[in-house]
């Protein structure tokens, strides 16, 4: 039984090989080394390639023990001692040949990072529940949460204004407030809205933010603070009302919660990066290298994640609360989570639909206009996500046969087949000649303003489990300003460029099956062709007539060593 030294911390779960590994280092006096990934807060190991925390040894070694790396670029070219006379010698102070610093991370985080590419769906880390089982309702993800909160601390609720219905967790808000603590509303993401450049269009976003944010009880209006985490927009203000929660004198922990994929990660590197800390490394804001590990993949975060700031105060980083009744939750791919979830600024379209036409969004989802005179409605999706408008008659059998070929997402016909048959939703809205009334919202995808004068029925075609909402309209006046664009099939997500990387991924998918085909078959004919070796009891181990190197002898069976 190995047991570590007075003073040392845990040395996490020793049912795990890293925990295991890190025991026996500490217990054998060795210089501890940086145990917990700095993107998603996952153990550090080398064991298992399959498991969350893996890195592999060689890259682990180029390290310090504290988890840090320098890196710099040397500039091409051959050192010269002197240069001739009249030669001009020009200064590079660009900023690509600075010393760089770069913290530890797992595989499975440099990959997002780098390559935006996803080993698998999220399983394990903090949504692994006691018994090994998965999570099956999300107030256990909840209440697993806020237990592991430090009395008196102040609670951030990060929530997403691109999906914001899905990423509002009124059980978080509740089970937060029951133990008394104070929580501010953060809405992330209003950079990506039209026409929400600095202050510009804000106000009115604010007063339609804290109408719909009176579904959570008890939340006051001045603690709903909208802000970009991109961008930094909002951050001044959300100092100034943390003013009135923190005293310098009493320091308080700071946990930022709240629904998977509304940008938490994004929002605590801007908070470390506002405030002055500068023990996060290297970050790239825009290329979301560097720090806290930032992707549309729901539940990348999988553990706690603290830093220490000035006079005592900490800020926590936590994993999002998971959620079955989003499209995002159904996908595994890089390329379909990166396709689908909105991160820039969105730029909507309005298509005329008529009785008897039907609205494509993707291959996830369909909108069928049963009644109602024309209908103008205006899609707030990602530019990645293919919008086509067809006959109803012909919607189910050209979605059938052209998904993942000429609609996107999924890109691989495995996923659309996985997402199964897409159950009807019907809505009954009422649409303006001069702007929109009502929004129909898609979780985990986007919105539809619906305008055009009268009554109007419309059925929202998804997946089974996935939500629909119909809501006030966030941008009523979208229509009005950008007009009405007459549809063509290469609006949205077509081209030369989609169709290079569609051709990679069906040829990369093809050359992976050859291989495992071509293994498959190598094994086989080993075996066939290998013959049975058999062993006789008390045979020698050592052929007779063989003699030992000189200092060695041969030891008879049960003589004594």
């Amino acid at each position: 039984q190995l047991e570590a030294p007075a003073g040392v911390p845990p040395a996490g779960d020793e049912t795990k090989p890293a925990g295991v590994e890190e025991l026996i280092r500490v217990a054998s006096g060795k210089t501890p080394r940086a145990r917990r990934c700095s993107g998603c807060g996952a153990w550090l190991h080398s064991n298992d390639p399959n498991e969350h925390g893996y890195i592999p040894p060689h890259a682990w070694a180029k390290f310090s023990n504290s988890g840090r790396k320098k890196t710099r670029k040397e500039p091409k070219g051959v050192p010269v001692d002197w240069v001739p006379d009249g030669v001009e010698v020009m200064r590079d102070t660009s900023i690509k040949y600075k010393t760089r610093t770069r913290l530890v991370t797992c595989v499975r985080c440099y990959r997002l990072q780098h390559y935006h590419r996803t080993i698998g769906p999220v399983s394990g880390g903090f949504y692994r529940m006691e018994g090994g089982r998965e999570w099956e309702h999300e107030a256990e993800i909840v209440e697993k949460v806020v237990r592991r909160m430090r009395k008196g601390s102040l609670v951030l609720m990060v929530v997403d204004i691109l999906d914001f219905e899905s990423s509002l967790v009124p059980e978080l808000f509740d089970a937060c407030r029951n133990r008394q603590f104070p929580v501010l509303l953060v809405i992330n993401k209003v950079d990506c809205l039209p026409h929400t450049g600095k202050d510009k269009g804000l106000e009115r976003v604010k007063v339609w933010v804290r109408r719909m944010s009176r579904q959570i009880r008890n939340v006051h209006s001045s603690d709903v603070v909208l802000v970009s985490a991109k961008s930094g927009l909002g951050f001044q203000q959300l100092e100034e009302r943390l003013r009135h929660h923190l005293d310098p004198d009493d320091p308080r922990w700071i946990y930022v919660v709240g629904r998977t994929n509304s940008g938490k990660s994004t929002f605590v590197n801007r908070f470390l990066w506002h405030v002055g800390y500068n023990h996060l490394g290297t970050l790239h804001h825009k290329r979301t290298v560097g720090g806290l590990t930032r992707a549309p993949v729901p539940g990348t975060t999988l553990h706690f994640v603290s830093f220490g700031l000035p006079k005592g105060f900490r800020v926590v980083d936590t994993p999002g609360i998971p959620s079955r009744n989003q499209v995002t939750a159904l996908l595994h791919e890089g390329i379909d989570l990166y396709s689908l979830v909105l991160r820039k600024k969105v730029i909507p379209i309005t298509y005329a639909l008529h009785e008897g036409r039907s609205l494509l969004i993707g291959a996830v989802a369909r909108v069928d206009q049963v009644r109602g005179a024309v209908t103008f409605a205006t899609m707030f999706f990602s530019q990645d996500v293919t919008l086509h408008v067809c006959r109803t008659s012909r919607a189910e059998s050209l979605l059938d046969g052209k998904a993942t070929t000429f609609f996107f997402p999924p890109h691989n016909r495995e996923d659309f087949d996985r997402l199964g048959p897409l159950v009807r939703h019907r809505v009954e809205v009422f649409g303006s000649s001069e702007r929109a009334w009502d929004d129909i919202v898609i979780a985990g995808i986007g919105w539809i303003a619906v305008s055009g004068y009268g009554v109007k029925e419309l059925d929202v075609w998804v997946p089974k489990g996935v939500r629909v909402f119909r809501r006030p309209s966030l941008l009523p006046q979208e229509m009005r300003n950008r007009g009405v664009t007459r549809f063509h099939i290469n609006h949205r997500a077509r081209g030369p460029r989609l169709r290079r990387k569609k051709a990679a991924i069906v040829q990369s998918r093809r050359d992976k099956a050859i291989r495992d085909s071509l293994r498959e078959q190598r094994s086989l004919e080993e075996g066939r062709h290998a013959a049975p070796v058999e062993i006789a009891d008390g045979a020698d181990f050592v052929e007779p007539g063989v003699e030992p190197p000189p200092g060695y002898a041969f030891v008879q069976p049960g003589a004594p060593s």
